[in-house]
């Protein structure tokens, strides 16, 4: 299978080096980047690490799949540079993508927990492995090429009930944890960080079940932290690189689906606010050291 994926941070790393075992793979980055990105791939997992290459584009050739590993502040602009039409795969954090239109697209949406995270540039660290879930209302797809890899992917028939549920688990790891600079694990082991989470789920909870979600969303985010547990959440990961973060794409649309459902939200208003303010310091100094 021709696969091209777009993106070069982390998890655009880890797919291409599981993608890359049986399928020509081609991952797509910035002109300026090429002659990084082909000097070699690195994926680490346990400590044990796997060098390899595909080939690396800036213009995405014609293929049977196109996965989108961007931020999902940046999916916009790429899908109008790009223009991907078929079978394209939406791999982003956040709510964004269910409104993302293209032409000629036919979009699949992958929900996942696994951890990655970026050493350097072509270099990524997987540091855990939690559920793949695949699903699409325009199109069926035999996930078989990505169970030979060794993604357990599993099909789902509601996958927009997958994405709320993974918002909801982002809305509550990502933030308090950033604002708190802890591993994801320590959300089940501080009892203080736990009732900020227990608050935080029970508003989320209130939301979604008035929009006829059941997402069981203390169960999950217990899950995902026990699997993570070691892990940095990726927007802890932005804000300490002084980047963006994907706070507007999970919590500020979430903030807008409780205007639109007449429900108050202010514990998730607050966690909003601060990592705004976080990422604003951050991204004027390059950095967010504590200035205490």
């Amino acid at each position: 299978m021709k696969i091209n994926i777009i993106g070069p941070g982390s998890m655009g790393v880890v797919i291409s080096f599981f993608l890359s075992r049986k399928n020509d793979v081609s991952l797509i980055v910035k002109k300026e980047d090429i002659a990084v990105y082909r000097r070699g791939l690195v994926m680490i997992e346990n400590g044990q690490r796997h060098e390899f290459s595909v080939d690396i584009s800036d213009a995405p050739p014609e293929s049977d799949l196109t996965v989108m590993a961007v931020k999902s502040y940046d999916l916009g602009k790429t899908i109008r540079d790009y223009k991907p039409k078929g079978n394209v795969m939406f791999i982003q954090n956040g709510l964004d993508h269910l409104d993302i239109k293209g032409k000629g697209m036919r979009k699949i949406y992958a929900v996942t927990t696994w951890g990655a995270r970026r050493l350097s540039r072509g270099v990524v660290e997987l540091t855990g492995r939690g559920y793949f879930r695949v699903g699409s209302n325009d199109v069926k797809l035999d996930l078989t090429f990505l169970r030979e890899v060794g993604i357990d992917a599993e099909w789902s028939d509601d996958i927009v009930r997958e994405i709320y549920r993974k918002a909801a688990i982002n809305a509550v790891i990502n933030p308090i944890t950033s604002i708190f600079e802890v591993r994801n694990g320590e959300l089940m082991k501080s009892g203080e960080l736990y009732s900020i989470a227990s608050e935080t789920i029970s508003e989320l909870e209130t939301l979604f079940s008035k929009m006829g979600y059941d997402l069981e969303i203390e169960k999950n985010v217990r899950e995902t932290c026990n699997v993570t547990g070691n892990n940095v959440s990726s927007m802890l990961q932005d804000i300490k690189q002084g980047r963006m973060t994907e706070i507007d794409s999970i919590t500020g649309n979430i903030l807008k689906l409780g205007k639109k459902h007449g429900v108050r939200l202010p514990v998730n208003e607050a966690l909003y606010n601060s990592i705004i303010y976080l990422q604003k310091r951050g991204m004027s100094s390059g950095k967010t050291t504590s200035p205490i």
